[in-house]
């Protein structure tokens, strides 16, 4: 008898399951899509604040003589398959040079297992191990340097984190930055720059001078973001 009830109930379980997945519409390509909406858009947020914070600080640091170039494509390989790279912020000042990758995390951010990681708690007590922003930026860094005179004209990779709720433990390097610290960070580059006695560097000129070497097209951050994403998903597949 128990078997038979057992069997019977298993049999209501499984035809409410079939019934609820036949009655339930499939997910939507829009749908399927809403994380990595989401993310981009979180992205998109974060870009914004900094850029937004970065102007407020350098108006006042050098007024107007300042350059900040956001979502710049940089053509770093012509000819390869994957000649773009993209910089959040590249900016250009009297006093140094800084390449910034942003990042709109919430949570604790502490040193991952390798120099090269981060570890995020987030506050709903979910843990993840993610790439620097050090890290991803260093390439970059380096790229930028190589287009400029060395020793004269300071270049800096920074990774700042545009959130609110974002708290970078204090014995992570120095060049990941709360976006709230970016005008103290700043200032202090501008008085070690003046410490020199190398003169301002010429904004204009080093801008130029950059922008040879970028996709300024509108359609150039579309293209180089349909090569990433076609990528990723050649690795994953």
């Amino acid at each position: 008898m128990l078997i038979e009830l057992f069997g019977v109930g298993a049999t209501l379980v499984c035809a409410y399951a079939c019934f609820r997945r036949e009655d339930e519409p499939s997910p939507t390509t829009s749908e399927l899509a809403q994380p990595r909406s989401s993310a981009a858009a979180r992205g998109v947020l974060g870009e914004a604040l900094v850029s937004t914070e970065l102007r407020r600080c350098l108006t006042r640091l050098c007024d107007n003589n300042y350059q900040i170039f956001d979502s710049l494509i940089l053509i770093h390989r012509p000819g390869a398959a994957f000649p773009t790279a993209e910089i959040d912020h590249l900016v250009v000042t009297p006093f140094g040079i800084f390449v910034i990758e942003t990042k709109h995390w919430s949570g604790v951010v502490t040193r991952g297992d390798r120099d090269d990681t981060l570890r995020l708690a987030m506050p709903d007590g979910q843990c993840f191990v993610r790439t620097s922003p050090l890290k991803q930026n260093a390439a970059k860094v380096s790229f930028v340097r190589s287009l400029l005179p060395p020793r004269l004209w300071t270049v800096e990779g920074l990774g700042v984190f545009s959130n609110e709720a974002a708290r970078i433990d204090p014995a992570l390097p120095s060049a990941l930055l709360e976006c709230g610290e970016l005008y103290r960070h700043l200032r202090t580059r501008q008085q070690q720059f003046g410490l020199r006695g190398v003169g301002r560097l010429p904004v204009r000129v080093i801008s130029e001078a950059i922008l040879k070497h970028a996709d300024t097209r509108p359609e150039a951050g579309i293209e180089h973001r349909t090569r990433v994403q076609a990528n990723s998903r050649e690795l994953e597949s």
